[in-house]
């Protein structure tokens, strides 16, 4: 099921919060969402990219800055924000949506259409 901030605000566990809204990006180009969150202590964020009609599959995994394929995330955790890139946006990622979720604190997600 998708990991849609609605779902999660009636769960009354919406903790994380996307910054931009709906971005469209070209080809080739490089996407960047930021996520803020307002959980006290957080140890770990995990990205997933999820394309309509499948499950959310994950991405990447942090607890600071990290890279995995084309995209690289960093987790600011005075700053209570995490920042995930993914460069040269190709046609194949059209249509994904990218959530974070927090370990064993409940759901929150930040999504993100690419077209």
């Amino acid at each position: 099921l998708p990991l849609s901030p609605d779902t999660l605000d009636a769960m009354g566990q919406t903790s994380v919060t996307q910054q931009e809204g709906q971005v469209t990006v070209k080809q080739k180009e490089t996407f960047q969402t930021t996520c803020t969150y307002q959980i006290p202590s957080l140890y770990a964020l995990y990205w997933y990219q999820q394309k309509k009609g499948q499950a959310p599959q994950l991405v990447i995994y942090h607890t600071s800055t990290k890279q995995s394929g084309r995209f690289t995330t960093g987790l600011n955790t005075v700053g209570k924000s995490s920042i995930l890139r993914l460069k040269e946006v190709e046609l194949s990622d059209s249509g994904a949506t990218l959530a974070v979720q927090q370990p064993r604190m409940g759901r929150g997600c930040c999504c993100l259409t690419l077209r």
